[in-house]
């Protein structure tokens, strides 16, 4: 049986969105960074320009929340332009983030708005195929926590605060992605202490 010490990589993920709901949401940036069993490490992370349509159903405060403006977007590329890319980059599991089940909800829902199609069980998939499929174990650092730490509650900032991880550059994937693995980390760490 697999487990963290036999696994090939363990990739985290954090996006950013216009929206709660995946079905009126488009994705504003995503980082992915992936712990190699070799001890390499890749970190991946865009921007991403939603379309005119997008932004219509976008929500006031999660554009806010997310510091989105059209001038530094506009070289952003597409989710058609990355959809390859984040395709690749979260099929490696188990596949780690802070509540997944917001980030794989909004991945999918853009994928498939686009066409994509998800992989069934022991289904192959490469290069230009337009399939996808997470890695496999999800794992939510929201439930670890909930279930390992003595936090009142579970969200992002208090467990910066527990972890005493600075909050600056918050709501950003990439800042968000990094604080991710590190909890993910040092829970992990303390389990069986």
């Amino acid at each position: 049986m697999a487990n963290l010490t036999t696994a090939k990589a363990i990739t985290f993920l954090d996006i950013e969105t216009t929206h709660l709901d995946p079905k009126q949401s488009a994705v504003l940036s995503i980082s992915i960074v992936t712990d190699w069993d070799n001890g390499k490490q890749d970190v991946w992370t865009t921007k991403i320009k939603p379309k005119e349509i997008e932004l219509k159903y976008a929500s006031k405060e999660a554009l806010d929340v997310c510091h989105y403006s059209d001038e530094e977007w506009s070289d952003a590329p597409s989710f058609e332009d990355v959809a390859e890319t984040i395709a690749n980059k979260i099929k490696y599991g188990p596949l780690v983030a802070h509540n997944i089940n917001f980030d794989i909800a909004h991945l999918k829902a853009s994928f498939l708005r686009r066409g994509w199609e998800e992989t069934k069980p022991g289904e192959k998939y490469g290069s230009g195929n337009k399939k996808f499929n997470p890695g496999y174990p999800l794992i939510d650092t929201c439930a670890l926590a909930y279930i390992f730490l003595p936090t009142e509650r579970q969200n992002m900032t208090a467990l910066r605060e527990h972890f005493e991880i600075p909050k600056e550059g918050e709501h950003t994937a990439e800042k968000d992605v990094m604080d991710c693995r590190e909890i993910f980390y040092k829970i992990i760490g303390g389990v069986g202490d």
